[in-house]
């Protein structure tokens, strides 16, 4: 008796979607673990691709704005859209649940109010908090709630980390930075030595920009992409912290973070970046 007409289709539309999503996403890879715009050729050369099909891809890419094109430098780089998808990650409970306990056993181990931050825009979000017993300060933030990134530690700690692309995404040359109580007179200048100088340290510092009295220092946690995910920090009295207690905390902070990122299967890359300018 013959096969029934129900049998299987040999259709090889499947097949060739998936194919061109797995092009789509070797070609925002690639991007995402550089630290600066590539020419097409080399994104067509790394992700085995033929120079019209990655010219189509980047094409399409630049449509949905997930990637920007520099015509100056004739060279590609991550949109604002891969930011924002980047940034949906981060908000997800795999995050939270992974950093949780670290963050956990770093206020046990310090004594002080622990945070795991997030860039959402051009704020940063708190998803989680641990606040030990007794002298920590009670003017610490809630999950969910969200600081102006540029004036925080965790902010600064993410900031450092950002492809100039990026940071023109986040702080957009008509958007005025809010200073300390909302006063619009933080300047761009400031805020490019600044982050200079946490990428110095290897960590970020900030006192008193957000509470007076009350310092915090923070450090970035990466993915395994080498991409600035998060921030994790302490937050404490500065009359109770001298110099070297600072630096201790720095160091314990950073241990968290470098945890973190170890989790997401960060591998701590070789060489170092050029500073970053923000423009004008």
């Amino acid at each position: 008796m013959p096969e029934s007409s129900g049998a299987a289709p040999t259709d090889s539309a499947p097949i060739s979607n998936a194919k061109s999503a797995d092009r789509v996403l070797s070609v925002l890879v690639y991007l995402a673990g550089r630290t600066r715009p590539a020419p097409a050729m080399a994104i067509a050369k790394a992700c085995e691709l033929p120079k019209s099909t990655a010219y189509h891809i980047l094409g399409v890419m630049r449509k949905r704005n997930f990637v920007t094109y520099y015509p100056n430098e004739r060279r590609w780089g991550l949109g604002l859209a891969a930011f924002e998808v980047g940034s949906a990650y981060l908000r997800s409970e795999p995050l939270e649940r992974l950093g949780r306990p670290i963050i956990q056993g770093l206020a046990g181990e310090v004594n002080e109010v622990s945070h795991l931050a997030v860039l959402h825009g051009g704020d940063v979000m708190y998803l989680s908090r641990e606040r030990p017993d007794g002298r920590s300060p009670s003017l610490v933030f809630d999950v969910g709630v969200r600081v102006p990134a540029h004036l925080t530690a965790v902010g600064r700690a993410i900031l450092m980390h950002l492809t100039q692309a990026q940071l023109r995404a986040v702080y957009p040359a008509e958007k005025p930075l809010t200073g300390r109580l909302g006063q619009n007179s933080y300047l761009r200048c400031h805020l490019e030595a600044e982050l200079a100088e946490c990428r110095q340290r290897g960590y970020a510092y900030e006192d008193g920009l957000i509470t007076p009295g009350v310092s915090c220092i923070a450090a970035p946690v990466f993915s395994y992409e080498n991409y600035p995910i998060a921030a994790i920090s302490v937050t404490f009295f500065s009359a109770h912290r001298g110099g070297p207690q600072r630096a201790l905390l720095a160091e314990a902070v950073s241990d968290a973070a470098r945890s973190l990122s170890k989790s997401l299967a960060w591998r701590e890359p070789e060489g170092e970046e050029e500073p970053l300018r923000l423009v004008s």
